[in-house]
Order: C-alpha cells, then structure tokens, then sequence
C-alpha cells in the first residue's frame, strides 16, 4: 500500500469492465468524471463499473463552470502559424463555443485565445456578425471538446451551469462523495457551490486555475474540504514558469488548513500513447509528493490514452520510491476548525517521530475521519488504520495521504458496559487484527477521538498498546 493517493479521469478508454478492474487492482482510490460533457447516464455508468469492483474507491464529478468549451467536431483539425481559423456562434459552424453562445460579444480584436492547456494559441484578428476570425500564433492541432481559455476577458457566466446543477443532484442523490469545481476564485463562488450541495455529506474540492484563485486561496481553503492544483489553467493564465512556485505554496497552504491537495494536469502526458512516461514526468509527480500532494491524478492518460493500467502503476510505483526517503513533517500551524484533533495529531506525529521504530502503526478510531486527515498531514512513517463510522466516511479518506486501511465500525454507546478503555482498545485491537492491519507483537498507538461532551461513539483514547 502508498500512502500517496491516485485520481484517475474515466473515459473511453476505461470504460471496460475488466480495465476498470485493472485499474483499480493498480491502485486507483479515486474515479473523477469530467463534467464538461458528461451527462447522468455517464455518471451512472462510472459508479457502475466502479462499484461492480469495490465499494471502497471514492466517486469525484466535475462541474465545468464558468469554463467555454468548443464544441466535440468529428476530427482533430490540423493547423500552422499564420492559419485563419473561424470560431463561429452556432451548431452551423465547424467550431464553435458549445457551452456559451454569443461569447463573441465580449471580445475585440488582439484578444489571446488559448486552446486546451494552452497547446494551441490564436489571436483574435476581427469579428464579423457572430463569427470570430483568428490567427494561429502557435500549436499544431485543434482538438475537439478542448477548452478556449481567453485571458483578461470580462465575460459573465454562471458559477454552475443548469447542466452542472443537473449532474451535482444526480450525484447527490447516487451518493458520490466529492465534487470538484471550476474556476473558484474567491469565497464567495465557494460558498456558493456549499450551499448548493445543502445538508449533504458530499466534500467540496476546489480547482484553482487563475490568478484570482492563487490570490484568495485563504478565504478558499476556510470554506473548501480541498483544492485541486489545476496546471493547465494555471499555465494558460499565470504562464507556464509561474507554476512550479504557485503549486508548491498551494500545496503548502492547503497542509497547514490539513485540507486535501490534488496535484493535476498531465502528470504522464506521454503515456497517452507511449508505454512509458518520460523522465521529466517522473520527476514532476516526485515533486509534488516531495511538496506534500494528498493525490497524483490522471487525465486523459485513463481516460483517452492506451495505456490506462500502465498509468496507474507508474503512478504507484513513482510514489512507493519517493515515499522511502520522506520524513516526517510536523507541522505547526493551528488548525481553527478543529482545535482538540489538531493538538491531538501534533502530539501523536512527535510521538510517532521520536519512538520511530518502536511504533508499527496507527490506529484511529474516528467517527466522520477528521483525526485520520489531520495526522495524515505530518507524513509520519507509520501506517494509519482508521475506523470510521460509515462508508461514505470511509470513502472520503481515500483521498488523504498516509491513510493505509479504513475500517467501518458502529461505534460504543456511552451507556454501554463497554464504554470502557480497557474494553475499547481490546475490541478495536482485535477488529485490526482480524482485518491485517496489524500483528502480534507490534506496538500500536491507539487513539480514539470524539468531542468529549457531545457524542457517544467511543472513550477518547491515546496510548500505546502492545498486541
């Protein structure tokens, strides 16, 4: 088992049965849908091929947004320097914005329009009636589907499309736990999709892809339960040398809240149609577990690319080299949603470093996985064995660093005979026994955590215990 965690995009090319399976056999923890043209019969049909191999690997859907996307024509379109190229306004044309008419009311000529993840660059030379003639700068090909990223242009849209709206209810109700949304950039958008989501458990992940993002990552991370690092809007908005320096400090911040950090965005770009990723990739996900990434994700490398399971096991093997030669990390920032578990865990983790050897691993007992999360952070050499309370619990630490196995356990009532520490740590001890998160003759730090007037779970415990 890594302790890193691997998101993977699922397309066509992982939409068989038997690659799904692969694919999680590899170690995938997390299925992400690419909302820009999923519908809810797509959605159905990933939670399908998931749930038909494990009930444990957690469901992500992406909501696009304020993002323009081109339309899906037939076959990329091959293009040069100097090209003219038209993008039109409707289903008459051969390209057009298919998630926003009449976008070219909001742009003048000399605008930049820059093609997926910045692969292809065109400028805007004169708007005739709704048609937008532009003039390729660089970039060989247009693919369909791509998004048009226009920097510096004020055009308005909705935070949640009503397609979006229509795929988060249908994931609601289905009960996938994440969503990750695009082009948060400030609380306000945050809260917005939070408020959306209402009283469901559903954990809100946000993508930060421009400058507004970067600049208002506090106020975000105060309302998120994570954010993703998305490179390729990044790239296209800041400019490709900005983002090594803005995801190490996204990914820095993101640690001190002990909210989830996805590092995203051709991490094994060549692996869409090569067996093997190329040196340079390798280094880039090394990088971001070194910087301290919850989860590596794939894109079209498992959803469009050939080799979908080779990808997954690149991603595990990558990640099981660098985790040998990471130490542990304390780090001391409070955590103001969580004060008790946030001193809990600090303590836990120097506890941890200082015995090294003389503790195997960790046992949590944590009815909604917070606890689980925050000692995750410290990047203690140790296993973490959690036992939370309910699956969908279970599933949203899937995408937490450190975490080796998860458990569901009902819990003690505090009127119980067993609601005892004695009896507690014998019962749990021998449930991670049972289960071969432990064995005998280890040495297991045990702590049970829940707020200590207000629920009936199970005794708050932290002690060393031998098996």
């Amino acid at each position: 088992m890594i302790k890193t965690k691997i998101v993977c995009t699922i397309g066509p090319a992982s939409w068989d049965q038997e690659v799904m399976r692969q694919m999680i056999a590899q170690g995938m923890n997390c299925a992400r849908v690419n909302g820009a043209f999923a519908d809810t019969d797509e959605l159905d049909k990933v939670r399908k091929l998931v749930r038909n191999v494990s009930n444990d690997v957690s469901l992500m859907v992406d909501v696009k947004g304020p993002e323009v996307r081109m339309n899906k024509f037939a076959q990329p379109i091959p293009v040069k320097i100097n090209d003219t190229l038209i993008i039109g306004n409707t289903e008459k044309d051969t390209i057009y914005p298919a998630n926003y008419k009449d976008l070219y009311k909001f742009v003048k000529p000399g605008q930049r329009i820059l093609v997926g993840d910045g692969d292809t660059e065109l400028i805007v030379e004169k708007i005739v009636g709704d048609q937008m003639y532009c003039t390729v700068t660089y970039g060989e090909v247009i693919k369909p589907g791509k998004a048009l990223n226009l920097p510096g242009c004020q055009y308005s849209t909705d935070i949640l499309t009503e397609k979006d709206r229509e795929n988060l209810r249908h994931a609601i109700k289905t009960g996938w736990e994440f969503v990750s949304a695009s082009f948060i950039q400030d609380a306000a958008s945050a809260k917005y999709i939070k408020e959306f989501i209402g009283d469901a458990p559903m954990k809100l992940i946000a993508k930060i892809e421009n400058q507004a993002g970067v600049d208002n990552i506090d106020e975000i991370l105060d309302i998120v339960d994570g954010i993703m690092v998305a490179r390729g809007g990044l790239g296209v908005e800041l400019g490709l040398e900005k983002v090594p320096p803005v995801q190490k400090i996204l990914i820095e911040k993101a640690n001190k809240m002990g909210k989830i950090v996805i590092a995203a965005t051709q991490m094994l770009e060549s692996m869409v149609n090569a067996p093997r990723p190329t040196r340079a990739e390798v280094n880039d996900v090394a990088v971001a577990i070194y910087q301290g990434a919850d989860c590596v994700m794939l894109s079209a490398e498992t959803s469009a690319g050939k080799y979908p399971v080779s990808c997954v096991a690149m991603m595990r093997t990558i990640a099981g080299e660098i985790e040998k030669h990471l130490e542990p990390h304390i780090n001391n920032s409070m955590i103001p949603y969580a004060m008790t578990a946030d001193g809990l865990t600090k303590a836990a983790a120097q506890l941890c470093a200082s015995l090294g050897q003389h503790i195997d691993s960790v046992i949590i007992v944590s009815k909604t996985g917070t606890t689980a999360r925050l000692l995750g952070r410290h990047r203690i050499k140790q296993p973490i064995h959690v036992f939370t309370s309910n699956q969908f619990y279970k599933n949203t630490l899937m995408l937490t660093k450190g975490i080796s196995t998860v458990g569901i356990f009902e819990g003690i009532s505090r009127n119980s005979a067993s609601f005892d520490r004695d009896d507690a740590i014998t019962l749990i001890v021998k449930k991670a026994f049972e289960a071969g998160a432990i064995k005998k003759g280890q040495r297991i730090l045990l702590i049970g955590k829940t707020p200590a007037m207000s629920e009936e779970y199970f005794p708050n415990i932290f002690e060393i215990v031998g098996v």
